[in-house]
C-alpha cells in the first residue's frame, strides 16, 4: 500500500502476487501455483457451511511452506534497496 496508495479489495493470493509484480516485481511462477492452492484452502475456511477439509500431516505440512515461501518473498520484496 505504501508504494500504490491503495490496494485490491481481495483474499486472492495470486492477485495480489499480480499487483506486486505491476509495481516491477519479478514474482517467481511457483508463487503463483502456491498462491493459488491456499487461497483455496482459505476459502473453505472462511465461509462456514462448506464442506469440511481433512488435512493430513503431508497436506498441512505443504500448506505450511507455501505460506512460508510466501510470506518470505513478500517480506524480501517489501524491503527498500536503498
Amino acid at each position: 500500500m505504501a508504494k500504490t496508495g491503495a490496494y485490491p479489495f481481495t483474499h486472492d493470493l495470486a492477485e495480489l502476487l499480480r499487483v506486486i509484480k505491476s509495481l516491477g516485481v519479478d514474482v517467481p511462477v511457483e508463487l503463483y501455483v502456491y498462491a493459488d492452492a491456499l487461497s483455496g484452502e482459505y476459502t473453505l475456511a472462511r465461509y462456514p457451511g462448506r464442506k469440511p477439509r481433512v488435512y493430513n500431516g503431508d497436506t498441512a505440512t505443504r500448506c505450511v511452506e507455501y505460506a512460508r515461501r510466501l510470506i518470505e518473498f513478500v517480506k524480501s520484496a517489501s524491503k527498500d534497496p536503498g
